[in-house]
């Protein structure tokens, strides 16, 4: 067995299904708050089809409004809970959400049974598709990250390995999912910050973690080696694996069965006790609970903690609700799964202080809809540990896609 760094995953929580929600601490409770859902050339420069941002009705085109959005983050900080902002790239609008959200996470990574946070979370971790550190710019970017406390850059990565020795990939044009940025095209940036750590004037080291969306395209034993192999080649820090997921129901096609996800985590286990990996090895939750059992993980880690203590927050249109005889204005909706954004589990409202122009910021459970939804995990009738695809596939969920010919956008 090699002696390779421990599989991180993504913490989601890990307090037992059975604890009445009412229970649960604000401090134990994670909220991915969608800051700004803007695709296209000021953000990541992509139209991804396959990307949840594009795909659902609920959160396309959506925004609090950059400064607004950075009340809402410190307050409900201040209140206790962990708040990762989300936005569809970092470096957006030539880096002013590094500016204004400082040294931010989008998620957080765990390794071992003791829950260890990854070198990932030591600084911020800016997301990105890579196109922005194609630009002219990149140096001014990546200055602007460091001096905001980045210390990490996470891209995803959309290829498929040819030639490990000569970095060679198939041909993007026949790469399945559309409007991705090249795999060529990310092993350029990453030359980049390598480049840039090596002579920035802040004499500071860039992490690259790389991302790869794993679907019937790319599952194999030896598409999965090879990608090791590459990015122990290219010297990046993390290589994290998530699952595909049909959003707008176009690649049904490319979404993995069960045996393919029991597959997969076999694959990575046998890499993990026989290759040298010169990087640490992740996978996301969203590959469930099918087959995990091999990778010894943490007994919590692919039963998703989503509609408990993971939540995202994504901006509606600001209506006036009363709250127990209060005027309050809901500005945004809570739900369960981050990333197909069902079910609703309540409500964040905003209320202007009195003789100010402040404003204070409140999170509403439906805490009957939780505890129902929660009984309907343990009761068998979502049997995975990530219950995203269930949803999709059930057919009286209707979850409303994005109507390309009326597009209404909103910042609240």
């Amino acid at each position: 067995m090699k002696e390779n760094m421990e599989i991180s995953y993504d913490y989601h929580g890990d307090i037992d299904f059975k604890e009445p929600f009412s229970s649960i601490k604000n401090e134990d409770i994670h909220f991915y708050l969608d800051v700004d859902t803007f695709v296209g050339k000021d953000t990541c420069g992509q139209n991804c089809n396959h990307c949840w941002f594009v795909n659902y009705q609920k959160v396309f085109a959506k925004s609090f409004g950059i400064h607004a959005g950075h009340d809402i983050y410190r307050k409900l900080s201040q209140q206790g809970f962990n708040i990762y902002p989300r936005y569809v790239d970092s470096f957006a609008h030539n880096g002013e959400f590094m500016d204004i959200y400082g040294p931010a996470h989008n998620r957080e990574f765990r390794s071992g049974e003791n829950k260890e946070e990854t070198e990932t979370m030591i600084k911020g971790d800016a997301w990105t598709s890579g196109k922005p550190l194609l630009q002219k710019n990149y140096t001014d970017l990546l200055d602007k990250a460091v001096r905001n406390g980045y210390g990490t850059v996470s891209i995803t990565f959309h290829g498929i390995v040819d030639d490990v020795d000569k970095c060679l990939l198939y041909s993007h044009t026949d790469y399945p999912i559309k409007g991705v940025f090249p795999g060529e095209k990310c092993i350029s940036v990453i030359s980049r910050i390598q480049n840039y750590s090596n002579e920035n004037v802040f004499n500071t080291e860039i992490r690259v973690n790389i991302g790869i969306t794993i679907g019937t395209h790319n599952h194999s034993r030896e598409n999965l080696i090879k990608y090791c192999q590459l990015f122990n080649k290219l010297g990046v820090e993390t290589v994290r694996f998530n699952c595909f997921t049909d959003h707008g129901r176009r690649h049904p096609h490319l979404q993995l069965s069960q045996k393919q996800v029991r597959d997969f985590y076999e694959n990575v286990r046998w890499i993990h006790d026989n290759l040298t990996l010169h990087f640490q090895l992740g996978v996301s939750e969203d590959f469930g609970t099918s087959g995990i059992d091999v990778l010894d993980l943490p007994a919590h880690v692919g039963w998703c903690r989503a509609g408990r203590q993971l939540f995202a927050i994504i901006p509606c249109e600001a209506t006036i609700t009363y709250i127990e005889g209060e005027e309050h204005e809901r500005i945004g909706q809570i739900v369960g799964c981050v990333n197909i954004f069902e079910p609703g589990f309540g409500s964040l409202t905003r209320i202007k202080k009195t003789n100010s122009d402040e404003y204070d910021y409140r999170v509403h459970f439906d805490v009957e809809a939780i505890e129902s939804f929660t009984q309907d995990r343990l009761s068998g009738v979502y049997k995975n540990g990530c219950f995203a695809g269930e949803i999709l596939q059930m057919e009286n969920y209707d979850i409303p896609l994005v109507d390309k010919h009326r597009i209404d956008v909103i910042e609240v």
